[in-house]
C-alpha cells in the first residue's frame, strides 16, 4: 500500500525542514521565527494566552488554549515534536487548537529547552516543571487539576511517556490518561523494523533519527528508561493510554511495541493505526491529520469528562 496521496505535494518539501533544524541545531542558522498561521488558517478559540514559566534551570515559554470559558474544563499538558532539537508552542500551534477544541479541554503548551545545547535530562526535568505549574495554577487557567492529562508526539511523544512513567506512584499530580502520537520510546540497540524499512523516503531518515539521538542523549545511557521507557522494568500502573503509530514511520515499531507492553501489563491502552501516514503527519494541512486529531480529542474526552 503507497502512501496516500495527501501526502504527494508535502514529501518533497519535508526534507528541507529537517536540513534547517539540524543547521539550527549546529549554530549554522539563526532559528526561525515560525508563527502561527504559516501552515494554513488558524483556529479560533476562545481565549489563548502566553506565559514565561520560570523554573530553577529556565524561563520556558508555554501557550494555553481553551475552547471555552464558560466552564471548568480538564487539563491538558502538551509536549511538542521536533526530534528533541527543534519546535516550539509556535510549530504546533494548529495541533493543539484542534486538540483543546475536540478534547474540550485547556491545553498547556510546553516550549521545552532543546538538544544539543542542552541534552538529557533538560527537556524532561523542563516537562515535569510545567506539568507542575499547570497543576498549582489550574484555578486561574480555568482548568480542573483532578482531569489531568499528557500529551505529544514524537519527542514530545517520548516526553509524555516518560513524564507518565515518573509520575507513577508518586504523592504529586495523577494523570487520568497519556496521549502519545508516533512516540519514540526505544533508542537503544542497532536501527531495525521499521527505521530500517522507512528510513529513506519517507520524511526523516536513519541519518535523522541518529542525529537526533546523538543530540538529546549525549554521555547518557540510551537504555536508561527516562529516554528510552519501553525499557522500563515494569508499565503496571501507568495510566491509560492512547497510541498513534503512522505505517510509513521509522518510529512505527517503537509505538507498537510500547502499546503491546501497556496492554499486556494491564493498562487500559487505544492503540490506533494509520495506514498510508507518514511520520508527522498531525502537523500538516490534511484531512487525515485533522481526522487524526478529531480522534485524539475525542478520547481524551471521554477519559477526562
Amino acid at each position: 500500500m503507497p502512501v496516500s496521496p495527501q501526502f504527494s505535494a508535502i514529501l518533497p518539501m519535508l526534507p528541507q525542514g529537517i536540513a534547517m533544524s539540524r543547521a539550527i541545531a549546529e549554530g549554522k542558522m539563526e532559528p526561525l521565527d515560525f508563527q502561527p498561521g504559516m501552515m494554513g488558517p488558524v483556529t479560533p478559540l476562545a481565549h489563548v494566552e502566553d506565559h514565561r514559566l520560570e523554573t530553577s534551570e529556565a524561563r520556558l515559554p508555554v501557550r494555553i488554549y481553551a475552547p471555552r470559558r464558560d466552564a471548568v474544563l480538564p487539563l491538558v499538558i502538551y509536549y511538542h515534536g521536533g526530534g528533541f532539537i527543534s519546535g516550539d508552542v509556535n510549530t504546533h500551534d494548529e495541533l493543539t487548537r484542534l486538540l483543546a477544541l475536540a478534547a474540550d479541554a485547556v491545553v498547556l503548551s510546553v516550549s521545552y529547552r532543546l538538544a544539543p545545547a542542552h541534552p538529557f535530562p533538560a527537556a524532561l526535568h523542563d516537562c515535569l516543571a510545567a506539568l507542575e505549574w499547570g497543576v498549582a495554577h489550574a484555578a486561574e487557567i480555568g482548568a480542573d487539576a483532578t482531569r489531568l492529562a499528557v500529551a505529544g508526539d514524537s519527542a514530545g511523544g517520548n516526553l509524555a511517556a516518560v513524564v507518565a512513567q515518573q509520575l507513577r506512584g508518586k504523592s504529586g499530580p495523577k494523570l487520568a490518561a497519556q496521549l502519545l502520537i508516533y512516540p519514540g520510546t526505544d533508542f537503544s540497540g542497532a536501527p531495525a523494523g521499521s527505521m530500517l524499512e522507512t528510513g529513506e523516503g519517507y520524511y526523516m531518515s536513519q541519518d535523522d533519527m541518529a542525529y537526533y539521538h546523538e543530540c538529546y542523549i549525549g554521555a547518557a545511557n540510551p537504555a536508561d528508561p527516562r529516554i528510552s521507557p519501553l525499557r522500563a522494568a515494569s508499565l503496571a500502573g501507568l495510566p491509560p493510554a492512547y497510541v498513534l503509530t503512522a505505517q510509513y514511520d521509522p518510529l512505527r515499531d517503537q509505538g507498537i511495541a510500547y502499546a503491546k507492553r501497556l496492554q499486556e501489563e494491564g493498562v487500559p491502552t487505544e492503540a490506533v493505526h494509520y495506514s498510508e501516514a507518514i511520520h508527522g503527519f498531525l502537523s500538516f494541512p490534511v484531512p487525515m491529520g485533522k481526522e487524526a486529531i478529531a480522534a485524539c480529542g475525542a478520547w481524551l474526552k471521554a477519559r477526562l469528562g
